[in-house]
């Protein structure tokens, strides 16, 4: 995933969360729906999920494919720890098996 390191457990979770956002099969997700749906169980405000959609490349796109997808589930993660949204530092902390 573009220099993006997951855990096993992560690549499976992202993998079942993005198989089910898909439900056209298409490999691409729409940023409504299922996505939406997901975000909001996050519980984050509206401003940081746009955030979390420019960031991965979702808006610019139009659609998750699986990379912005899990990027962006990466970025809901490190949004709900509180810390500053920044793609270049997903890697670079400890794993969360």
């Amino acid at each position: 995933m573009e220099g993006l390191t997951l855990s096993e457990a992560e690549q499976r979770y992202y993998c079942d969360l993005f198989s089910y956002c898909d439900i056209e099969s298409t490999k691409k997700v729409a940023p409504n729906g299922r996505v939406l749906e997901l975000f909001r169980a996050a519980q984050l405000p509206s401003e940081v999920v746009l955030q979390i959609m420019e960031l991965c490349g979702a808006t610019r796109l139009g659609y998750f494919g699986r990379s912005q997808f899990y990027i962006a589930l990466k970025l809901v993660a490190v949004a709900q720890s509180g810390l500053p949204l920044r793609v270049e530092s997903l890697n670079t902390g400890k794993s969360r098996n």
